[in-house]
């Protein structure tokens, strides 16, 4: 598995694997998990000089219906990586037994914790954001979003500081500030993918973004494949300006010009926050991305340049109870499959992200949030220990971990703070 950030070249370099690989008489197949990529992926292919005979590219659920249409593959390269763990990848994987498997993401994480070493024996990190922005690999960014601080409804903990709890409470079901207004003060002109919560409140946004008159188009996992192809294109092209979604354009959609990202949808997802806020990193000389966090994202996981500890093995997800009004079975968005509600991943490869269920908008002024925004939530664990170097930071770290009182005074011992 390789891990390298969104923006930073990902189907070239497979297209260079995959060229060297059928030049040598080898075949290729190449899976991804949305239909709007594979026509993306071609172009890159063709325009690299892979061998067309030799290489297979198609959707997951395609590929795992025709398995035995498909030219048996020396190689397997596999787009968005981390979805490997579900079913239809591994049903693939198995049918080839004797095909290297070579996958690419930008976030080898998923939302349940699981690692990936039952498929992958090794992980490979690329450059890191940091890197890719100052050496013009990827466009910087500004980062807009409401300060929690001056939010009257954060409760204080026992000392003194603003409790994980509280700031979770009031960022997990708020739409904060005016989404259009927003816009036109801090990204006016510019191309802009909205992501929201629900087909509903994609719905509404592109509506309030007609009536302003900037020209808007909504689509989610439910509008026709030839539809939202027409929307992409008049996004491309400029024809509209704004594009609204729910579920989609997560990852893999690759407009360059686009400079402006919008969230309004929480999410506890890693994984689903860097592909979204990546979105409008795409390097263009001088080009400046603009992300507007009308939902306090970076609270739960820093900035999109934020560092990583990305580890093949996964991570320990902490238990949370079921919520009572749980359903007993729900649709894909992309497959339109029924399944039980507990299922994480459809057979499709898609992700079920669990958000709150009901949003509230509040009026809010947003301000620009830097690399030097400091408060009591779980952006500390993003450190690694030895970036620790004041008392606070030791406190607030053993806090969200939950360790012992005497880690801090161990630490601060070692460290020479006391």
């Amino acid at each position: 598995m390789v891990q390298s950030p969104a923006g930073s070249g990902k189907t070239v370099v497979m297209s260079d694997v995959a060229r060297k690989t059928t030049e040598k008489d080898n075949n290729v197949l190449f899976i991804v998990h949305r239909r709007e990529i594979v026509e993306q992926v071609k172009k890159t292919f063709e325009a690299n000089d892979v061998e067309k005979d030799r290489c297979h590219i198609g959707m997951v659920q395609t590929v795992k219906n025709n398995l035995a249409k498909i030219k048996k593959p020396q190689l397997i390269l596999v787009d968005e990586a981390h979805h490997s763990l579900a079913k239809t990848y591994k049903d693939i994987f198995e049918y080839f037994p004797d095909a290297y498997v070579l996958g690419f993401t930008a976030t080898p994480v998923r939302l349940s914790g699981a690692g990936f070493e039952k498929i992958y024996s090794d992980l490979i990190l690329g450059k890191s954001v940091k890197w890719l922005i100052e050496n013009n690999r990827l466009a910087g960014f500004k980062y807009f979003s409401v300060d929690l601080m001056d939010q009257a409804k954060l409760k204080h903990n026992s000392t003194g500081d603003f409790s994980n709890e509280s700031i979770n409470e009031a960022s997990k079901s708020v739409i904060y500030g005016d989404v259009v207004k927003e816009y036109e003060k801090l990204a006016n002109g510019t191309k802009a993918i909205v992501y929201t919560h629900s087909v509903e409140a994609s719905k509404q946004v592109a509506d309030a973004f007609n009536d302003s008159g900037h020209p808007a188009k909504q689509v989610d996992g439910k509008t026709a494949k030839e539809e939202r192809a027409q929307a992409m294109e008049d996004f491309r092209s400029g024809k509209i300006k704004i594009l609204t979604n729910a579920e989609l354009y997560g990852e893999g959609v690759d407009v360059p010009d686009c400079q402006t990202v919008i969230l309004l949808r929480p999410t506890e997802s890693l994984s689903l926050f860097i592909q979204q806020t990546m979105r409008a990193m795409r390097y263009q000389p001088n080009k400046v991305a603009t992300i507007i966090d009308h939902v306090a994202n970076y609270t739960r996981h820093g900035l999109p340049d934020t560092p990583h500890d990305w580890k093949l093995n996964g991570r320990k997800k902490k238990k949370t109870n079921a919520g009572s009004d749980a359903v007993p079975i729900k649709q894909c968005p992309m497959c339109m499959a029924v399944m039980y509600s507990t299922v994480k991943v459809c057979e499709c490869g898609h992700e079920f992200i669990e958000e709150a269920r009901e949003i509230k908008i509040e009026a809010a002024e947003l301000v620009e949030i830097t690399k030097d925004f400091t408060f009591e939530t779980n952006y500390i664990v993003t450190k690694k220990v030895e970036d620790l170097n004041t008392m606070a930071e030791l406190k607030a770290y053993q806090k969200a971990k939950g360790y012992k009182n005497g880690w801090v005074f161990y630490q601060a011992k070692v460290k020479g703070i006391i």
